[in-house]
């Protein structure tokens, strides 16, 4: 039997050889080129702020006690209908109380506005003769409308006199007057009505006297802040006399 060891070694080493001489053959792998931008440095930076310390915050003081709450601010009530009384108004008046006109009326607060009430209403204040004017206005109020009632009152007479009477005494005159229901006395209403009938009633009772040519002048001086003063001035002239009367 033959031994085949020493062949199987032999053949090792040729390999072994080949390897060796194939490494060896290889040329050497190329030096890399340095890149012309690697020798560039790059800029330095900016030095970073210093950073500050944080500022205490300011304490708010503590509440005075003698300082007044704050009020709470309230919702504005709800808007009532437009044609709602809010309230009514008048204006002008010296003499006749508001409430007085108030009870006259037909409008009260709280109630629609109707134009045939407020009709009513301008008649009911008309016709107590106090007045020389009466206006009505509707302004928007709060929370309805505000109905006014702006008036201008009749001058009140604060005295009567008479000028240049010869022929008749003033109770006489006075005597006529409240005879003929004139109207016209101290502290009545004026109405130039009742002035005017004056004069003609005293006219004509100066005529029964023998004066048929007597002329009568009213005149009026007003007083502050609503009144005035009657001047009646009188021209008798002659007196006519009645002659024989031949039957």
């Amino acid at each position: 039997m033959k031994c085949n060891r020493p062949r199987g070694l032999s053949c090792a080493v040729v390999c072994l050889c080949i390897l060796m001489g194939v490494a060896r053959a290889q040329p050497p792998p190329p030096s890399q080129r340095q890149s012309p931008f690697e020798s560039v440095r790059p800029a330095a930076e900016p030095p970073k702020p210093e950073a500050q310390p944080p500022k205490p915050e300011a304490v708010k003081p503590p509440p005075s006690p003698f300082e007044a709450p704050k009020v709470r601010e309230e919702e504005p009530p709800p808007r009532a209908p437009a044609d709602v009384i809010e309230a009514i108004e008048f204006r002008g008046t010296r003499r006749v109380p508001q409430d007085t006109l108030r009870s006259m009326i037909f409008s009260k607060r709280g109630d629609k506005i109707d134009d045939d009430t407020l009709r009513r209403d301008f008649m009911a204040i008309w016709n107590t003769g106090r007045f020389d004017d009466i206006r009505m206005e509707i302004e928007p109020g709060k929370t309805g409308q505000v109905l006014r009632f702006v008036v201008t009152e009749r001058q009140i007479v604060r005295s009567i006199t008479y000028e240049g009477i010869k022929s008749v005494t003033v109770s006489e005159i006075l005597d006529r007057f409240k005879e003929r229901r004139v109207g016209l006395s101290v502290e009545s209403m004026y109405e130039p009505s009742r002035v005017q009938r004056a004069r003609v009633v005293l006219q004509e009772y100066l005529a029964e006297r023998g004066r048929q040519f007597a002329e009568v002048t009213p005149v009026l001086r007003p007083i502050p802040p609503s009144s005035l003063s009657v001047t009646f001035r009188v021209n008798e002239g002659p007196k006519v006399k009645v002659g024989k009367l031949d039957i």
